[in-house]
């Protein structure tokens, strides 16, 4: 009887040990997320600030990239291509933005913000650099950009 005994508090202490150990690795995957989360804040913050740095930062590129929008036919070839490395470099990080936004790491406030920049950027004179882009973006992204910008501008 004194085995049975044994066997039974032996059990249940491996149990609560099972269960303490399945706690512990839920709070450890919750810290985790919430550090991806806030990981991914700062990217898209730093995606923000690395923009706006290029142009407030170089008057040539701020030039081309007014010119670029307002009159593309006044560039020079190296210009134009020049106004397009800027162009991809935004559709490149929104769609890093989008990846992370997919996989549930970057928060939908944070997303939101971006979609609104997005679709500027789409409808605000840049169709014709997204028409040019769209080609080297994945299709996931190249999808929920035409269908939410449309979205958002038929409303």
């Amino acid at each position: 009887m004194n085995l049975d005994n044994a066997n039974q508090w032996l059990t249940l202490l491996a149990n609560l040990g099972v269960i303490a150990g399945i706690i512990f690795l839920g709070l450890e995957i919750q810290q985790n997320t919430r550090t991806m989360q806030a990981t991914a804040i700062q990217e898209s913050t730093n995606v923000a600030r690395e923009q706006i740095m290029m142009f407030a930062t170089d008057a040539e590129t701020n030039r081309i990239a007014m010119m670029g929008r307002d009159s593309p036919a006044s560039l020079t070839a190296e210009e134009r291509q020049r106004y397009s490395w800027i162009i991809r470099s935004f559709w490149l990080g929104m769609q890093g933005l989008y990846r992370q936004w997919e996989m549930e790491i970057l928060p939908d406030e944070e997303w939101s913000v971006w979609t609104i920049t997005i679709c500027q950027n789409k409808s605000g004179g840049g169709e014709e650099s997204w028409q040019v882009n769209r080609q080297n973006l994945i299709p996931a992204f190249v999808d929920w950009v035409e269908e939410s910008c449309d979205a958002i501008n038929t409303n």
